[in-house]
């Protein structure tokens, strides 16, 4: 406290001053006088002292006064700086990272913080890492489960903490605290809260025993740290929402299926990267109409279901045409999905689309392929009756002819009726292949081979203003093929070449070797990926619309005038590749020509060549038993072989040849067996037979060609199988082989 004199009133008493003429007379007067006079004057200097003392210590504590609102306003436009710089950096910077470092910057401009670390913890309080750590001795550590650290003490308590290593040691003691990381002279942490919970610790230490952080430092610290966390808060907040958007846009974006927003006058406002690139000649999307965008229409789409799902509320589901870039056509399956304000208005679509066009041509394949299948069966049907008729013409008309001399006067009638039967047969022949009712003669083959040959056939009958150009694989592989199908699938191929070219052209066949994959055949049913040979006929003539290519393997369809086409020629293409396990692409534009490329699985075995044998009429004396339920079938089969020596049996189904055979089973050698019969068919007959006699000889006969059925039967031991209707040479060398062991 400063010391003050006494004082009058308030007011110190100045000494009064002698005139001149009183001095002289004092100079004059007494001594008595004279000691007065200096008195007086002693008295007034040691007022002047105390005065001027008094007025000296008054400016002395009001300079003090003043140093301090000095130092007050520097510290306080320090921390408005400091906190300016906090919210500056909080908004700038670009991650925490960057605004950890940016608050150790602020901080060593208030206080010494050479060492300073961030803990925060996780949205559970159960984790606690250290995304800022500067430390002279320990290294940044790991996240980690909550302790009892100094840390966690100013986590348990939400309170400020300034303590020295003395009292860090006492707090250890008492079990208050555990001792982690190197031990520092003095260290000061403070809160980070938002609300009244504390989220972290923001922490100051020393290592220097001579330096001590004062009450004012932790005051100072803990305002700043208000501030801080906020900031910390805010910025955390940000990065989480900026991780969110960026999430949310990845997703959206990585959605491979295209997706609008919309809103309700049909504005295009936000796309995702596969509606871009789905629509990538009319880029940029948003601003626009979508009808226009994507329809390229001047008015919304007649049937449009995102003005449906605005007007009911409800999501919406149609199939919409697809107008791609570089001219693609398809269609999408859209989705429409209605959005919502607050108040339960719609304001907007959301638009899904999904890129169907591969499935609608699935559905479209498979749906031909039933198509086919049922046309096939019935086919199949009719093809098998029909050849049970043609058996009993056929049979007698080859019979006939080899008992009568060509001048005789029923030769040429009965050469007529022959030939006639045999034109028949070969058209059921065909019905059956488009039906895919088997093989004949399955074996090894080189496709080159096959397209030489059948070039050498066709040359006499393709128009010279037609010019054959062949581009072969030469190191083509194997096809396990029946020759002389897969020979006439290309001849019947080059046949409708040459007429889509009445003004002559150029036909090309190809043969390559392609491997195709599960992505390749999946718009083929029931193709399989994997290595083909592929045989190609193209031509140069008037091509193909898309409702002809639809139709061109159905049955007796044809473009080709009355009369001059059967219609049955590509159907026989389809079935017979098929049956091979194979398939057609066809390619073709109206005036553009067009392209059939079979594909057929490879072989790679050895080829085995064909040889030809003329087979002899050859006599016999054994007994036959035929089983069959037609009668005309049986007659001529009794006829012919009883001509050439033949004993004949005759039975009118399953049940009766069974009670046959059981009674004549020691003079029987030989059974041939219908496959298709009333009361009992032919395999469950065969059964029976076997179980009479393990050792039957059975030839199977059908007016179905070779199909799995048949297949499955004769893998039960029957000895051999003739297709009808059959000519007497095939039965009679057929018969003979069987009965002298050669199959």
């Amino acid at each position: 406290m400063k010391k003050r004199t006494a004082k009058s009133g308030g007011v110190v008493s100045k000494p009064r001053l002698a005139n001149k003429s009183s001095v002289k007379k004092n100079r004059s007067a007494k001594p008595g006088v004279q000691r007065q006079v200096e008195e007086e004057l002693k008295l007034y200097r040691d007022q002047l002292e105390v005065l001027i003392s008094e007025r000296t210590l008054d400016l002395k504590f009001t300079n003090r006064q003043l140093e301090e609102e000095i130092d007050r306003h520097r510290q306080s436009e320090i921390l408005q700086s400091a906190l300016y710089q906090i919210s500056e950096k909080a908004s700038q910077a670009e991650d925490l990272d960057a605004l950890y470092k940016a608050i150790h910057g602020i901080i060593s401009s208030l206080l010494y913080a050479r060492n300073f670390y961030i803990a925060l913890t996780d949205t559970s309080g159960q984790m606690l890492s250290f995304p800022y750590f500067a430390d002279e001795f320990d290294p940044c550590p790991q996240p980690k489960k909550l302790g009892r650290g100094l840390t966690e003490y100013v986590l348990r308590t939400g309170q400020s903490l300034l303590v020295s290593d003395q009292q860090v040691l006492q707090m250890a003691k008492d079990g208050s605290i555990e001792l982690i990381g190197a031990p520092s002279s003095e260290w000061l942490g403070v809160p980070l809260k938002r609300g009244e919970r504390t989220f972290g610790v923001l922490v100051i230490q020393s290592y220097q025993d001579d330096f001590h952080y004062s009450e004012r430092d932790r005051e100072l610290l803990i305002f700043v740290s208000q501030h801080i966390a906020d900031a910390l808060w805010r910025k955390q907040a940000e990065n989480e929402i900026k991780e969110s958007q960026c999430f949310l846009a990845a997703v959206f974006n990585g959605i491979q299926d295209g997706i609008s927003v919309l809103d309700c006058d049909l504005n295009i406002l936000q796309v995702n990267q596969a509606m871009d690139e789905l629509y990538a000649h009319q880029v940029p999307l948003p601003g626009k109409k979508c009808f226009q965008a994507y329809q390229g229409l001047q008015k919304p789409c007649r049937v449009c279901p995102t003005l449906r799902a605005i007007k009911q509320k409800k999501t919406q589901m149609d199939n919409v045409p697809l107008v791609g870039s570089d001219n693609r056509r398809g269609w999408l399956e859209l989705h429409a999905f209605p959005l919502f304000d607050s108040s339960g208005r719609v304001n907007g679509v959301i638009e899904y689309v999904r890129d169907i066009s591969e499935r609608k041509l699935l559905e479209e394949r498979f749906l031909q392929a039933q198509k086919m299948e049922s046309i096939g069966l019935l086919a199949g049907g009719i093809a098998h009756d029909f050849n049970n008729i043609l058996g009993g013409i056929l049979g007698y008309a080859s019979w006939l002819k080899t008992n009568i001399k060509s001048d005789h006067p029923f030769f040429r009638p009965v050469d007529t009726i022959e030939k006639s039967a045999q034109r028949a047969a070969e058209l059921t022949a065909q019905l059956l292949a488009f039906a895919r009712g088997g093989k004949y003669d399955i074996r090894p083959s080189n496709l080159n081979s096959i397209i030489s040959e059948s070039i050498k056939l066709l040359a006499g009958t393709l128009d010279k203003s037609i010019v054959i150009e062949t581009r072969l694989n030469e190191s083509l592989p194997t096809v396990e093929i029946d020759v002389g199908q897969i020979q006439q699938v290309l001849i019947n191929l080059c046949v409708n070449a040459r007429d889509a070219m009445p003004g002559g052209g150029r036909l090309t066949i190809q043969s390559a070797l392609a491997r195709l994959s599960e992505g390749d055949v999946r718009s083929q049913v029931d193709a399989k990926p994997g290595w083909f040979a592929v045989m190609a006929v193209s031509d140069s003539g008037v091509g193909m619309d898309g409702n002809t290519k639809q139709r061109i393997f159905e049955p007796f369809f044809t473009t080709k005038e009355k009369g001059k086409g059967t219609g049955l020629g590509l159907s026989m293409v389809y079935g017979v590749v098929k049956n091979h396990g194979g398939f057609v692409n066809v390619y073709s534009e109206s005036g553009e020509g067009s392209t059939f490329k079979v594909y057929l699985p490879l072989s790679g075995k050895p080829e085995i060549m064909e040889n030809v044998v003329e087979t002899e009429m050859a006599r016999g004396h054994e007994t036959v038993l035929i089983i069959d339920d037609e009668e005309a079938i049986r007659q001529v089969a009794s006829d012919i072989l009883g001509s050439y020596g033949y004993r004949v049996q005759l039975a009118a189904d399953g049940e009766e040849g069974i009670a046959v055979y059981r009674r004549l089973a020691e003079q029987i050698d030989l059974v041939i067996l219908d496959m298709v019969m009333p009361r009992q068919g032919g395999r469950e007959t065969f059964l029976k037979l076997q179980e009479i006699n393990p050792q039957v000889r059975v030839l199977f006969s059908t007016g179905y060609s070779q199909n799995d059925t048949v297949n499955e039967i004769l893998a039960l031991g029957v000895r051999g199988f003739i297709q009808k209707p059959y000519q007497i040479r095939d039965l009679l060398a057929k018969v003979r082989e069987i009965l002298d062991g050669k199959s």
